[in-house]
């Protein structure tokens, strides 16, 4: 397996994390904060070219009944253009990965309020070994 990254998308910025080589385990990686979409897709492209990435996997943010929302279309949309950018692109459900993110630095005495940037790259990993994880 080759490596992948994994996104916690936001609508000013986005978490980003990565897997190890072997597709095994996720690790954070950067948050990007963009202006517009084409900004962040070209530093998603510029990343995945530097970490030889073609899979991309998206936190999708369903309802708690599982239902889709206004964030869920955007998302949709962002799946479709980044397809067309060449990338494989998988969905993730996301919910409650960022209070797990959160909860992670509370244990580790990390202030979130300060860190947001800091729970957007958690919030990333967690959806992306979740992925990993599966697809063992």
């Amino acid at each position: 397996m080759n490596r992948v990254i994994g996104i916690d998308f936001g609508l000013s910025k986005v978490g980003i994390a990565i897997s190890d080589p072997s597709g095994i385990i996720s690790m954070p990686l950067e948050t990007i904060r963009y202006k517009n979409q084409k900004d962040l897709i070209e530093r998603l492209k510029k990343i995945a070219l530097e970490k030889n990435v073609k899979t991309l996997v998206v936190g999708y943010p369903l309802n708690m009944n599982y239902k889709e929302n206004s964030m869920t279309e955007i998302i949709d949309k962002f799946k479709v253009v980044m397809e067309s950018n060449n990338f494989e692109i998988h969905l993730e459900d996301e919910r409650l990965s960022s209070q797990y993110a959160k909860k992670i630095m509370i244990q580790q005495d990390i202030k979130t309020g300060k860190n947001k940037e800091m729970v957007d790259v958690l919030s990333a990993s967690i959806i992306l070994q979740t992925y990993l994880d599966r697809k063992k």
